[in-house]
């Protein structure tokens, strides 16, 4: 690079002497500026020594979206409804079946909730998205631990030209919690909703490829706004712990087959071979159908998000239940989940006994032990609250 510069500067100045030599009737040349110094700007190639640095193109800048706004494009339409600070969170998958949200001890959830619609010709998953959370401005939480769950039983993705509820979710420690103010949400995705691409630098950094970016921010307590309940209930008589729900057909219209169930989970405990005294979380349901009778079946999830079921096609399995009245005094009691169920039934004979005992007052006790693994076993208690009332109401119905 000197070598040439040298030679130019050299050729430069022996065309100034040439040119003054031959009078030539002209003076020296002058650049724009007017000096007799040559113009560097244009010099010849390679005769500067400083050149341009390349720069980086930073992407696709995030678009802000605030509450009661949305991501609107021809593949879906995603709402932002509310974002809360909450101990746990549960809601229904359908008719007779819930879920609660996955809480960490000694952590609270941050929950934003809204609704999506796929407007596309194939179904969309969670996986399309990429997503972080930033709270306080310096707590980060990315990847797999910033959840994202439709509300139905496939909790990760959404059918063509449907359209559902969805909470979004992260665990944040209870003393963050205690100091938390805001929360900001990125969303990536690409336009054709493929899985954005993760690319790594040569430092061990992290960064997303994706076509879009849209960031949600909003302070502690953002409540959603009124009407913005997100209960699946098509019809329901809510006075208390336990409702009236009714179950709907293929067009989802409710029909005049009921079931009571209680609003809140009823909390306990389970044990087996590899844990004990782990979180249960316990839904009831209470229904009667014609030629089939009277019906108490309870749902039972294990760490409060892993539903019991029986998986076999051949064997039922089968239960050894304890029923602790609120006098204190124990019933023997029996339940079965059936082939390929996901409910523990009381068994037929025994049925009556807890539905008298429901409609009574005060605190119900179950210890349920598997009889097959006598090591698993579950324990929780029922508040029968309203239950009475609601049962005696539907049944002078005649149903």
């Amino acid at each position: 690079m000197k070598m040439r510069k040298t030679l130019s500067l050299v050729l430069s100045a022996a065309l100034v002497l040439a040119l003054a030599a031959c009078g030539g009737g002209g003076g020296t040349p002058q650049n724009s500026s007017g000096s007799g110094e040559p113009d560097a700007s244009k010099s010849a190639p390679g005769a500067s020594s400083s050149q341009p640095e390349e720069v980086q193109d930073p992407g696709p800048t995030a678009t802000p979206v605030q509450l009661g706004g949305s991501i609107d494009n021809d593949n879906f339409t995603m709402t932002f409804d509310s974002m809360e600070l909450l101990d746990e969170y549960q809601y229904k998958t359908s008719e007779y079946s819930s879920t609660s949200l996955y809480v960490e001890d000694g952590y609270k959830l941050v929950v934003v909730k809204g609704h999506f619609e796929n407007k596309s010709t194939g179904a969309i998953s969670d996986s399309c998205f990429n997503r972080s959370a930033l709270v306080n401005g310096t707590y980060e939480v990315d990847g797999y631990d910033v959840r994202f769950n439709f509300i139905r039983d496939k909790y990760f993705e959404i059918d063509a030209y449907t359209d559902l509820d969805y909470v979004m979710y992260i665990n944040i420690p209870n003393k963050l919690a205690e100091q938390f103010e805001t929360a900001e949400f990125t969303i990536a995705f690409n336009d054709d909703l493929s899985i954005p691409a993760t690319v790594w630098g040569s430092d061990g950094s992290e960064s997303i490829e994706a076509d879009q970016f849209y960031t949600l921010s909003a302070a502690a307590g953002a409540a959603a706004p009124a009407g913005g309940d997100d209960s699946s209930s098509s019809a329901a008589d809510t006075k208390g712990l336990w409702s009236v729900n009714y179950y709907v057909d293929d067009f989802q219209q409710p029909t005049e087959e009921w079931y009571i169930t209680n609003e809140t989970s009823f909390t306990g405990t389970f044990s087996n071979s590899a844990t004990t005294n782990s979180k249960l979380l316990v839904q009831v349901a209470v229904d009667e159908f014609e030629g089939e009778g009277k019906r108490v079946a309870f749902f039972l999830y294990e760490y409060g998000r892993n539903q019991v079921k029986n998986s076999s096609t051949n064997y039922v399995d089968e239960y050894t239940i304890t029923m602790r009245g609120a006098d204190g005094t124990d019933t023997s009691l029996s339940g079965t989940v059936y082939c390929g169920g996901d409910r523990l039934f009381i068994d037929d004979k025994y049925v009556d006994t807890v539905l008298n005992a429901m409609k009574g007052e005060g605190t119900l006790s179950f210890h349920i032990v598997e009889d097959e693994h006598t090591t698993t076993s579950y324990l929780f208690s029922m508040e029968t609250d309203n239950f009475g009332s609601l049962y005696e109401s539907v049944a002078a119905e005649g149903r």
